[in-house]
């Protein structure tokens, strides 16, 4: 798989996170609501942030390896303009 693959990949993996993370909150404050407990949703809830994080970093370094790699094809690499 190329890396540009990977990278695509990796930000379907955080988008869905994203959205798994929400329907999970929303169904804890609908349990909360009801004066449900809360307990294994909420600790669900812990277990797809922590998947979200890792996804964040495998993206983060998918994102470096391919800076680096047009760094050694001789791309320019954009420099942020200094404030005025």
């Amino acid at each position: 798989m190329a890396l540009a693959d990977d990278i695509q990949m990796a930000e379907r993996h955080v988008l869905q996170a994203e959205r798994h993370i929400k329907c999970q909150r929303a169904r804890i404050a609908a349990l909360k609501r009801r004066r449900l407990p809360r307990g294994k949703a909420s600790n669900f809830l812990q277990l797809l942030e922590d998947a979200q994080s890792m996804h964040l970093q495998h993206l983060s370094r998918l994102l470096e390896q391919a800076s680096r790699k047009r760094t050694e094809a001789g791309y320019a690499v954009p420099v942020p303009l200094a404030a005025e």
